[in-house]
């Protein structure tokens, strides 16, 4: 089973989103949960405690995507399969079609 995670970041009015794909092995998979666990896991190595060093402590989603290991998630369950950075920001609830447009 497919699950996708959007990840936000959100600076004054500047506004950033990552979308991750996971495969899991069924709909009520924690998903978030296995995240931490793997995350957890790869900081207690050599590499990912530089890692989280070198972020002042921090391991967030993007670190998650970019460091660790798919072994460290199979582990736990899942598969990373891809992530992409957005290229644009537009409102779920814009409206894209002008109604005289149609009548036109």
């Amino acid at each position: 089973m497919l699950r996708t995670v959007v990840a936000v970041e959100r600076d004054g009015f500047d506004i950033r989103t990552l979308t991750l794909r996971f495969d899991v092995p069924s709909e009520d998979f924690n998903l978030a949960n296995a995240v931490r666990k793997a995350a957890t896991d790869y900081c207690k190595t050599e590499q990912g405690r530089n890692t989280f060093e070198c972020n002042r402590s921090c391991f967030n989603w993007a670190d998650f995507d970019m460091f660790v290991p798919q072994e460290f998630c199979e582990r736990y369950g899942f598969r990373k399969l891809d992530a992409v950075l957005s290229d644009i920001e537009v409102d779920l609830d814009e409206q894209l079609v002008d109604e005289f447009a149609l009548e036109e």
